[in-house]
């Protein structure tokens, strides 16, 4: 096995594990909504736009895998930014000081 081939093995090893780590995430997050009051506006969409990039890098690779089950970690992060940038504009002056800028 080639090195791309190596690569595009543990990525889709890795997209597998991060997948599951999301579907633990939403059931956390459906549970208790106020879990995402605490995210930080900031780090929530660097996360979107880094995860979009890996989405651009599986595409070009091939690895339909990683590219499959990354477009739910995407619209994860999506939202969590939203809910974020939502509560720190409209949100009262307790819940604005729990989301993180």
């Amino acid at each position: 096995m080639d090195t791309i081939g190596i690569a595009n093995l543990a990525l889709s090893i890795a997209s597998i594990i991060n997948f599951t780590a999301l579907l633990l995430m939403l059931r956390a997050v459906i549970k208790n909504r106020n879990v995402l009051r605490g995210y930080s506006i900031s780090g929530s969409f660097l996360t979107f736009v880094s995860i979009v990039g890996f989405e651009v890098a599986y595409y070009l690779l091939g690895n339909y895998v990683g590219f499959a089950l990354g477009w739910a970690t995407v619209a994860f992060w999506f939202t969590a930014f939203i809910y974020s940038f939502r509560q720190r504009l409209e949100g009262t002056e307790a819940e604005k000081e729990m989301v993180e800028t």
